[in-house]
Order: C-alpha cells, then sequence, then structure tokens
C-alpha cells in the first residue's frame, strides 16, 4: 500500500473563460465586414487580416480553450466559426493568386446556406444555455447568413445593404457580450447584463 492510495486530489480549473476572446474575434470581424457590405469601403487587405487574425485565430484558440474546460458548445462554436473565417479569407486570396477559379454566385449562396442551417442548429443549443446575449448573437447571426446567401443567388445590392445593418448588429452584439463577460468577471457581479 502507498502512502498517497485513497486520498483523492481536488483540482481547481484557474483557466480563464475563453468565450470574450472568441466573441471578439467575432464582433471585430463582424462589423468591419458588415461595414464593407454598406458600402462604406470596399472588401481590401484589411478585411482579409482581420478575417485570418481575429476571426480565425481568436475564435479557434477560444474553442480549444473551451474543450479544455470541457465546454463542448463553446468548443465547438468558436472552433467551426474561426474555421469560417479562415475559410471566407481563402475564398478571397485564393481566386486572387491564380489558385482557384472565383466561386459563382451559386456556390456563395450553398456556401453561405450551409453555414446558416449550421448556425440555426446552434441557437436551438443556445435555447438550453440561456444566456439571452448568446442567443441574441445566434439569432443575428442566422438571420446573416440567410440573408447573404439570397444576396449571392439573387444579386440583390438593396438586401446587401440590410444583410450589412445585420451583420453590424449582430457584430456589436458579440462585442457587448465579449465586453459583458470581461466587466462582469472583473467587478465580481453584474455590470453590464448578459
Amino acid at each position: 500500500m502507498t502512502e498517497n492510495e485513497g486520498v483523492a486530489t481536488l483540482i481547481i480549473d484557474k483557466t480563464a473563460n475563453p468565450a470574450p476572446l472568441g466573441f471578439t474575434g467575432l464582433g471585430l470581424s463582424a462589423v468591419l465586414l458588415s461595414l464593407s457590405y454598406i458600402g462604406v469601403y470596399p472588401v481590401g487587405s484589411m478585411i482579409v487580416s482581420m478575417a485570418i487574425f481575429l476571426g480565425g485565430f481568436a475564435q479557434v484558440f477560444a474553442g480549444m480553450m473551451a474543450w479544455k474546460k470541457g465546454d463542448v458548445f463553446g468548443g465547438t462554436a468558436f472552433s467551426a466559426f474561426g474555421l469560417f473565417w479562415f475559410s471566407l479569407a481563402g475564398l478571397i486570396v485564393m481566386p486572387a493568386l491564380g489558385w482557384v477559379e472565383t466561386p459563382s454566385a451559386t456556390a456563395m449562396a450553398a456556401y453561405l446556406f450551409i453555414w446558416g442551417v449550421y448556425t440555426f442548429v446552434m441557437l436551438i443549443a443556445t435555447m438550453k444555455i440561456g444566456v439571452r446575449a448568446i442567443q441574441f448573437v445566434f439569432v443575428t447571426l442566422f438571420t446573416l447568413f440567410m440573408l447573404l446567401a439570397v444576396v449571392n443567388a439573387t444579386g440583390s445590392t438593396g438586401l446587401l445593404a440590410v444583410a450589412g445593418i445585420v451583420g453590424l448588429i449582430m457584430g456589436l452584439g458579440a462585442l457587448y457580450t465579449a465586453l459583458a463577460m470581461v466587466l462582469n468577471e472583473i467587478y465580481g457581479k453584474t455590470v453590464a447584463p448578459i
């Protein structure tokens, strides 16, 4: 018999909540991309950089940290949507480099539609989580994907501006969620309701 046999060890998780990082990556990237949909500026290197380095890496990092904490929703959502941003950057960069052809409007509609379906299923999961701010982000994100799918299927520039406004609202909602989580944790009380 060893000295420690039968002794339970209590391990306390001291790692930070990764959700604010994930929502920051989503929010900042979505706000800037949505402004291009509204017509403030064209899609260019700033959008591609944000998609890769903040939308992509920040969310994938947050997803991996959530997996480590045993959070299947956070791990799946942040990792998947981080990889969405990488794929979106690829859809912009690879044709520009001449590696592949630019996707057709129909292909982009299908791409955005399937992301909308995925987002809808994740939205259903947020109903069980019960955090209103997260539900708001997923409702507006689902709406955004579906609007963008229709825009690509129809070519409607007017609807693209509407999608830009929805994306802007979603991005600001994600930023609010991130910053509220940080403030609430730092102050140890509800400073900003989520």
